[in-house]
């Protein structure tokens, strides 16, 4: 079992230092969602609090403790490519960005870079890539895939090692990760040494507007520490010395947002963004305090409709063994009592247990040869995706529940 040394807790803002907090939602105690459990380890497995507090000076959401990144990322089993929605995502960025350098032979440095799913997009299109990805077994599995990868975890040492034997990049792409960095300021000091002055940083973060509009609380979790708003963000970027020039709003994950930072001035879409933040009510308290009462009757309308389907005899197993999935069947105390098992097509998560509700993470086949009644769609930012692919399951009578952002039945 870990031991309590692998946190620590928080108590000033990783944006401005202040230490003013007001907390709005606790899911409870959660184990680490992505440290899936191999058969016989009976071991107990830590969990620690989930719990979101928003700063009241520059109105970053973030978690109140922080995981030690080595334990969180050691050994990690989300593999970007296993997605066909998030591939033909990475494919439009690429192609965005070869409009932005139109003469330009592109060198692109990819932050958290996983299996190299993004890189190899790039690299279609004639980029030099370089990915940096703090876990060994994804790097490892990039370099096999083609993409030159370093295991490092991205910091300003980091970069200024890999300056002194790579060309500069003209671009830099962080996509999901920016919200997992405790040191937001070490993160883009290392992104001000190597940016050239024509250069950018692409983040890319789920939207707390849209985590709060689509009560989409399972993606909260211990790897998460930020839930961005644009605000803090253009703060932290001025305070290391960048602008925030740019800003789109995607629908990928839910909904997401794609920040352009370097040098120049901000695109006016910037500011029109910020005021609607400030119109919709995210600068208070109200609306945060609404959204955690509206998670707790999400929860019970969960639980209340899968407790009645065991009632009535009806079986219920789950596909996509995500960490949103993990989040929420925790919250929600559900089970092997109420489950018979997970599917996913994750090769490595397969034959492992769910953490923390020890469910048997199977393949694909064994839900076409021991179909259940209803099959609850974890991975529902995949939804339409995962619905496409289990056509035949629905052909022979099979319904598919998606849980968020509103229970629904196919």
């Amino acid at each position: 079992m870990l031991n309590k040394v692998c946190f620590q807790i928080v108590s000033t803002c990783r944006v401005c230092g202040h230490d003013k907090f007001h907390p709005y939602l606790d899911l409870g105690q959660i184990p680490l969602v992505n440290r899936y459990v191999e058969r016989g380890d009976d071991r107990p497995e830590p969990r620690f609090p989930l719990r979101i507090q928003k700063c009241v000076r520059c109105h970053l959401s973030m978690l109140d403790l922080v995981v030690d990144p080595k334990v969180l990322y050691d050994n990690y089993a989300y593999q970007s490519s296993i997605s066909k929605t998030f591939q033909e995502h990475c494919g439009r960025l690429a192609d965005q960005v070869a409009k932005l350098y139109p003469e330009r032979s592109l060198r692109v440095w990819e932050i958290a870079s996983n299996d190299g799913c993004m890189s190899l997009e790039f690299q279609r299109r004639g980029a030099k890539v370089l990915g940096i990805e703090p876990a060994a077994n994804l790097a490892a599995l990039a370099r096999s895939r083609g993409v030159d990868s370093v295991a490092e975890f991205w910091s300003e040492k980091v970069a200024r090692g890999l300056q002194a034997n790579h060309p500069a990049p003209d671009l830099i792409v962080a996509t999901n990760v920016f919200a997992h960095v405790d040191n937001l300021h070490d993160f883009l000091g290392g992104v001000r040494a190597v940016l050239p002055q024509h250069g950018r940083l692409i983040v890319e973060v789920p939207y707390l507007v849209s985590f709060i509009q689509k009560t989409e609380f399972d993606t909260a979790y211990h790897e998460h520490l930020s839930y961005f708003l644009l605000h803090p963000i253009r703060e932290v970027a001025r305070r290391a010395g960048l602008e925030l020039i740019d800003v789109d709003l995607l629908e990928i994950h839910g909904g997401s947002i794609r920040a352009h930072i370097g040098h120049g001035n901000p695109d006016p879409k910037v500011q029109k963004l910020l005021f609607e933040e400030e119109r919709l009510g995210f600068y208070d308290d109200r609306i945060y305090n609404e959204f955690s009462k509206h998670v707790q009757q999400i929860r019970d309308e969960l639980v209340s409709f899968l407790s009645g389907l065991r009632h009535k005899g009806r079986t219920i197993s789950a596909f996509g063994a995500s960490a949103k999935g993990n989040v929420l069947l925790n919250y929600c105390q559900l089970s092997t009592e109420t489950f018979e098992y997970v599917a996913d097509d994750t090769l490595a998560k397969q034959g492992k247990f769910y953490p923390g509700l020890r469910l048997p993470i199977v393949s694909r086949d064994t839900l076409i040869r021991s179909p259940t009644d209803y099959l609850v769609v974890l991975a529902w930012n995949f939804y339409e995706e995962i619905k496409t692919s289990l056509a035949g399951y629905m052909a022979g009578g099979g319904r598919l529940v998606c849980p968020l952002p509103n229970l629904r039945i196919n």
